[in-house]
């Protein structure tokens, strides 16, 4: 899989998508990338997160996974295999125990991120897509707009749902 810059002509804007192995693009990540683009977002964003789902369609495909029937306890395992060297990720190769990790904690909270927004995306569009990660995203993306009955829901509306697995702690940089 690899990622292919695309000249948007309708907007004037550079956009990017995930191609698979036979030289089409993923239609999953580019409706979603498609939608940041068309939305706006920064084409260093749209670019980095074409490089975050090329990662997660590789993953999904080493498992011969649907990307709408995965569960948490799957996206741990996702991020768990993300932290492993790129050699090292093909099936039937192991890591020895005590490797340091190949991506930073900063690196895996954008690559939450990414598969966030396209769950949520998707789920907008497609009934049969759970948000999962994007349930999981707290108060603080969903501004000031509160849900019609949050009230409802089990956890309440304030509380932030987190899984230690999938939310990676973030260091904070000091300036220099």
């Amino acid at each position: 899989m690899r990622v292919q810059r695309v000249r948007v002509p309708d907007l004037d804007r550079v956009s990017y998508t995930v191609i698979d192995d036979g030289g089409l693009p993923v239609e999953a990540a580019d409706a979603y990338l498609g939608h940041l683009t068309a939305t706006g977002r920064s084409p260093y964003t749209v670019e980095a997160y074409a490089h975050d789902l090329r990662d997660f369609f590789e993953w999904t495909g080493q498992r011969d996974a649907d990307f709408r029937c995965l569960g948490l306890e799957d996206l741990a395992e996702f991020f768990v295999w993300l932290q492993r060297p790129r050699p090292v990720r093909q099936p039937g190769v192991y890591q020895l125990p005590g490797a340091p990790p190949a991506v930073g904690n900063t690196t895996l909270v954008r690559k939450r991120a990414a598969l966030a927004g396209l769950y949520r995306f998707h789920a907008r569009r497609d009934e049969t897509v759970p948000a999962l990660l994007g349930e999981l995203t707290g108060p603080r993306s969903m501004g000031r707009y509160v849900p019609m009955l949050a009230h409802t829901r089990r956890h309440g509306p304030g509380r932030m749902l987190t899984v230690p697995s999938v939310s990676p702690r973030q260091r904070r940089r000091h300036p220099r």
